[in-house]
């Protein structure tokens, strides 16, 4: 499971580290791909990857709205394995869309990680949470 929200920097080579608490279930691999809903990257472990790909794969393939959501997942994805330090080396494509330039904010969404800029972050989560945009019927229905 993925919990909690850390600030991270790239290096020079455009590397990230990955919060060690989250290496061991990344370890044996991992996909990293665009999120076609929101400006940031999606980072999956390969089991999640798996379980999202056979959903996506089973869209109508005559459908245009599902043909475009295939290829805007499938066609960014790219399998990575962290090095020994926890690093993956984010690729500029990928940089370029979530417009993330060095420093990383890395949310954990229970099965998998996102990475926005800091940026978008702010305006896409905080702001809308400390604007009370936050939907009461959502939180409600969860019976808490």
């Amino acid at each position: 499971m993925f919990l909690g929200e850390f600030s991270h920097s790239l290096d020079s080579k455009g590397r990230l580290t990955i919060p060690a608490k989250f290496r061991s279930q990344l370890a044996p691999g991992l996909v990293v791909t665009r999120n076609p809903a929101e400006r940031c990257l999606l980072v999956m472990p390969n089991s999640k990857w798996d379980e999202v790909a056979v959903k996506i794969n089973a869209l109508p393939l005559a459908d245009p709205s599902s043909a475009i959501f295939r290829r805007a997942v499938f066609s960014a994805a790219e399998d990575l394995t962290p090095d020994k330090q926890g690093r993956i080396l984010i690729s500029q494509r990928l940089r370029d869309y979530a417009q993330i330039e060095s420093d990383v904010v890395i949310a954990g969404v229970h099965s998998y990680l996102e990475l926005w800029t800091p940026s978008q972050w702010d305006a896409k989560v905080l702001q809308p949470l400390q604007d009370g945009q936050i939907d009461a019927h959502l939180f409600a229905a969860l019976n808490i």
